[in-house]
């Protein structure tokens, strides 16, 4: 099951002609995946706190239509696998449309690994695999191939 997180891009996230910078979808992306993590009950806050960090390694978008400053937009967030020391979150960055329904505008993922505060991988803690593993998706592929 996906989280959705509802949110409207800051007059920051956009360039002169009020369209969201393709770079600001990865802020999004963490919006949703923080958000995630605290609808579990847990914030990333806690998990630096216990000594564990959660640095990206792959990241994936596709971008299908623009987004736009003060707009009505939701994340939808899921995860595509959970393993030992990493895993994987989905997103969908949506915009409602008159008549009901919702505009795909952009779909991507991220790919973390699990360290403790020296660097070295370890598995990812047991709270943060249970939460993952709530929330993976049945088929999931968002076109990247991995």
């Amino acid at each position: 099951m996906a989280h959705r997180v509802e949110f409207r891009p800051l007059f920051a996230d956009a360039d002169p002609m009020n369209v969201v910078y393709y770079g600001r979808y990865l802020r999004f992306f963490e919006l949703g995946r923080t958000e995630l993590l605290r609808a579990g009950g847990h914030s990333y806050a806690e998990l630096e706190a216990a000594g564990f960090h959660l640095p990206a390694t792959e990241v994936y978008a596709r971008y299908r239509r623009p987004a736009h400053y003060d707009e009505l937009l939701v994340v939808e967030t899921g995860v595509g696998w959970v393993k030992r020391a990493s895993l994987r979150f989905d997103y969908r960055i949506l915009r409602g449309v008159s008549g009901g329904g919702e505009e795909l505008l952009v779909e991507g993922y991220t790919v973390h690994g699990c360290v403790d505060r020296s660097g070295k991988v370890v598995p990812l803690p047991e709270w943060v695999v249970n939460i993952a593993k709530s929330h993976v998706q049945s088929g999931s592929d968002t076109g990247g191939g991995r």
